[in-house]
C-alpha cells in the first residue's frame, strides 16, 4: 500500500504516517519498493507470526483480566495464539449448546477434560456411544459422579452406568483441571479457569486446524500423566466356548471360568439373548457387571446344605468408590424378571439392583460379604453404603416386586472384621462413627422404594446389618407393602445412618423421603427382630421426612405379632408422623429406653404432621425392662429424642409426645404411660 492508501485506513494524517512508516523502515520490518508501495520483510512477517500470542490476549483482554491459562504447560501458553481463529463463548449457555453440538455432531471421537462430570450431557454421550463414537473423559480425582438417585431417573442411573461398562469409553483421573477442553475429529472448545480456580463455562469454540491440533495436544499431554479410573478395566473379550445351548434356543446353561475377562461378558451375552439362564459353577466378574434389560429367568444350578452351588462375586473396585455399582441390574421397560438360587460373594455398593421394569422376583438367593468395610458408595457425610438387594423404582414395577427366601449376612465371622470394636468406644451412647471418613459403613439388607406394584418381602434372614435390616419407602398409594415372616438378627454396633436418632433399626417403612408422594398400605406382620447392641430400634413407621408440598403420610398401616428383643435398645416401636395404625399384639423384650413410642411433628404449611388416631393395644412388654434415665438420656431430652421432665429425660413403656392426638392406648398392668400429646386415650387392657 502507499502512504495515502494507508492513511485513509488508519484514518490518520500524512505526517503521522510517514512518522510510523520511517521507524518501521529503519528497525527492517517493512521496506518500500520503486513504485512507492510499502510491504513486509521476511523480517517483518516472521515477527507478526510471533505476535500472534500477544494479538490473542490483547483481542481477548476482558476475559484474561478474571481467567487465567498460567495453569497449563508454558510451553502451550507460548502457542496461545494459534487459538486466534475462534469464536467467544461469553454465556454458559452458549457453552453447554456447542458442547451438545460438538458431542452430537462427532464421527469418531469425543475428548473431555472437565472439572466434573457433564451429567447435562450424559444423554448425547450415550448417543454417541450408541454410534461407536470412542470417548475418554478426564476428571478430577475428588469429584463426586452421582447425585442422589433420589433425584435421578432410572434412564439417568443406567445411561450413567453405560458409560462406565462399555470398552468405548476410557476415564482417568487428575489431581486437578487446570482447563477446560472438548475435542471431537474437527471441533474443539476450550475454557480456562478464574482466578479463584473456578469454572464459569465462558471461553472459545474453533474449527481451524491450528486451533484443534493445539487442543489435542494439550489434551495428550493430560491424558498422559493421568491415572487410570478403575484398576482393572472392562473388556470387551472374544466369544469362546464359554456356553452350551440345553434343550430349546430359549434356554441356555453358562460355566463360570472364575475369569472376569470371560464371566461378565458370557452372562450379559446369555441375558441379552436367552429367556432362562441356567449359572454353573464360579463366576468372576471384576469390575463389570450384568444390566438385565429384557424378561428372563436366571437360576443357579443345585443347592448343598441349603447353601445354593453357584457362586458370583466381584472385585478390583476403587476405594472409596463414587458410584452405584452392582452385580446384577434389572432396568428393562416391561421386563418380568425372576433371579432365584444364587449365592454372591462378594461385591461393592449393591449386589442386585432394580431400577426399571414390569416385574421383579428375588428368591432364595444367599448373599454374604466379609465386611461392609471398603465396599460401600460414597455418600457423602452419610458414609459409605452397601445394600444387598435394592430396588429404587422411581414408580416402575407395576407388576409388583417379591423379596423372598433370601438369606443376607454382611459379617459373617470375626475373623474378616464384620464384629469389630472400638475398644468399647462404640459402648458409649454418645459416640458416633466419622461416616465421612470411613471410619464406618452404613448398610441396608433389603431396601425396596418407589414401587408402583404391590411389594412382598416375606421368609427372608438378615444378619448383621448396621443401619436399616429391612426398609421400604416412596411408593405409589395404590402399593400393598407386605413386610411379613423375616428375620433380622444383628450383633455389630450400629452406623446411626441419615443422622438418625437410633443407631440402626430392623425393620422401616417411611411415606416419602426427600421427595413428593402420597403415603401407602404397610403390614409388618410375624417377623423376629434380635439386635444385641446399643440404642437400635426395632420397628419404625415414618411419615414424610421432608415438608415439601404433597410428602403425605402413611396411614392405615398394621404392626401385628412381631418378636422384637432388644439389648441395651432405644425403641421397641416407633410410630411417627402416621396415623391410623394397629400396633398390636406384639412382643418386646430385652431392654429399652421405650418399649412403644407415638410421635409426630409440627404443622408444615397446611399439613398436619402429627400422629393421629392409632391403636396401640395387647402388646407383650412383660419381659421388656426400660432403662432408667442416665446422663446420655438427660442430656438429649428435647421431648422429641427423649421425652423431658423439667431438666432431666423421662422413659416408659409407651411415650405419646406433644405433637400426637387422639391416640387410643392400651395398656397391661404395671406399664408406664407418658402422655405428652392432646385427647389421648390411656386405657388398661
Amino acid at each position: 500500500m502507499r502512504i495515502t492508501e494507508i492513511a485513509k485506513e488508519q484514518d490518520l494524517n500524512h505526517p503521522e504516517i510517514r512518522r510510523h512508516m520511517t521507524r518501521l523502515r529503519d528497525v527492517g520490518l517493512i521496506e518500500r519498493d520503486v513504485g512507492g508501495y510499502y510491504h513486509l520483510t521476511p523480517y517483518g512477517e516472521t515477527s507478526i507470526l510471533l505476535f500472534q500470542e500477544f494479538e490473542f490476549l490483547s483481542v481477548n483482554r476482558d476475559y484474561f483480566k478474571t481467567h487465567t491459562p498460567s495453569g497449563i504447560p508454558a510451553r502451550f501458553i507460548k502457542r496461545v495464539g494459534e487459538l486466534s481463529k475462534n469464536v467467544k463463548l461469553d454465556n454458559p449457555m452458549d457453552f453447554i449448546r456447542h458442547t451438545e453440538i460438538l458431542i452430537r455432531e462427532s464421527k469418531e471421537r469425543v475428548w473431555l477434560l472437565v472439572d466434573q462430570f457433564p451429567m447435562n450431557s450424559l444423554s448425547s454421550i450415550v448417543e454417541a456411544i450408541d454410534r461407536g463414537i470412542k470417548v475418554r473423559i478426564i476428571e478430577p480425582r475428588d469429584r463426586v459422579l452421582n447425585p442422589d438417585l433420589g433425584v435421578m431417573t432410572s434412564e439417568e442411573t443406567q445411561a450413567l452406568s453405560r458409560t462406565r461398562h462399555t470398552p468405548l469409553v476410557e476415564q482417568r483421573m487428575v489431581d486437578q483441571v487446570r482447563v477446560y477442553i472438548l475435542v471431537s475429529d474437527t471441533l474443539c472448545i476450550l475454557a480456562f479457569p478464574t482466578v479463584d480456580g473456578q469454572f464459569d463455562y465462558k471461553g472459545f469454540m474453533a474449527t481451524e486446524d491450528l486451533a484443534h491440533q493445539w487442543c489435542a495436544e494439550l489434551f495428550q499431554y493430560y491424558w498422559e500423566g493421568a491415572q487410570e479410573r478403575m484398576p482393572v478395566p472392562v473388556r470387551r473379550v472374544e466369544r469362546a466356548r464359554i456356553s452350551w445351548k440345553e434343550g430349546t434356543s430359549d434356554r441356555i446353561v453358562v460355566v463360570g471360568r472364575e475369569n472376569p475377562e470371560i464371566d461378565a461378558q458370557a452372562v450379559q451375552d446369555a441375558v441379552d439373548n436367552y429367556d432362562e439362564v441356567t449359572l454353573k459353577g464360579t463366576f468372576n466378574f471384576g469390575t463389570s457387571m450384568v444390566q438385565i434389560t429384557r424378561s428372563i429367568v436366571i437360576r443357579g444350578e443345585g443347592r448343598e446344605d441349603d447353601v445354593p452351588k453357584t457362586t458370583l462375586y466381584k472385585k478390583g473396585w476403587m476405594f472409596p468408590f463414587r458410584e452405584w455399582d452392582y452385580l446384577f441390574l434389572v432396568a428393562g421397560e416391561g421386563a418380568d424378571v425372576r433371579i432365584e438360587n444364587l449365592r454372591f460373594t462378594d461385591f461393592n455398593c449393591s449386589c442386585i439392583g432394580g431400577r426399571r421394569g414390569n416385574s421383579l422376583s428375588v428368591v432364595d438367593n444367599r448373599i454374604t460379604i466379609p465386611t461392609g468395610y471398603g465396599r460401600g458408595m460414597t455418600y457423602g457425610a452419610f458414609g459409605d453404603m452397601v445394600l444387598g438387594i435394592q430396588v429404587e423404582a422411581a414408580h416402575s414395577f407395576k407388576g409388583g416386586v417379591v423379596v423372598e427366601g433370601n438369606y443376607l449376612d454382611f459379617a459373617p465371622g470375626p475373623i474378616w472384621g464384620g464384629h469389630v470394636s472400638r475398644g468399647g468406644l462404640e459402648e458409649d451412647p454418645e459416640y458416633r462413627p466419622d461416616l465421612f471418613n470411613h471410619e464406618y459403613y452404613f448398610s441396608f439388607g433389603i431396601a425396596v422404594n418407589s414401587v408402583s406394584g404391590d411389594v412382598r418381602i416375606e421368609n427372608n434372614i438378615v444378619r448383621n446389618v448396621n443401619g436399616r435390616g429391612i426398609a421400604t419407602e416412596g411408593h405409589l398409594a395404590s402399593t400393598n407393602a407386605i413386610i411379613r415372616r423375616n428375620t433380622v438378627v444383628s450383633d455389630v454396633y450400629g452406623s446411626y445412618p441419615f443422622s438418625s436418632n437410633e443407631a440402626g433399626a430392623g425393620i422401616l417403612a417411611q411415606s416419602v423421603l426427600s421427595t413428593s408422594g402420597p403415603g401407602f398400605n404397610v403390614e409388618i406382620e410375624n417377623n423376629t427382630i434380635k439386635l444385641d447392641k446399643l440404642n437400635y430400634s426395632g420397628i419404625v413407621a415414618l411419615g414424610p421426612a421432608t415438608s415439601r408440598e404433597g410428602a403425605e403420610k402413611l396411614t392405615g398401616g398394621t404392626i401385628r405379632n412381631n418378636i422384637i428383643q432388644l439389648k441395651d435398645g432405644y425403641e421397641g416401636i416407633h410410630v411417627r408422623k402416621c396415623d391410623k395404625f394397629e400396633v398390636i399384639e406384639n412382643k418386646i423384650s430385652g431392654e429399652a429406653y421405650y418399649g412403644i413410642r407415638i410421635s409426630g411433628r409440627r404443622k408444615a404449611g397446611e399439613r398436619d404432621q402429627k400422629a393421629l388416631n392409632n391403636l396401640v393395644e395387647g402388646n407383650d412388654m412383660d419381659g421388656l425392662r426400660i432403662r432408667e434415665p442416665d446422663e446420655y438420656s438427660d442430656n438429649h431430652a428435647d421431648g422429641r429424642r427423649f421425652a423431658a421432665s423439667r431438666t432431666e429425660s423421662s422413659t416408659a413403656h409407651v411415650w405419646l409426645d406433644k405433637f400426637s392426638a387422639n391416640n387410643v392406648i392400651k395398656i397391661g398392668k404395671d406399664e408406664k404411660v407418658i402422655d405428652d400429646g392432646e385427647d389421648n386415650a390411656i386405657e388398661d387392657s
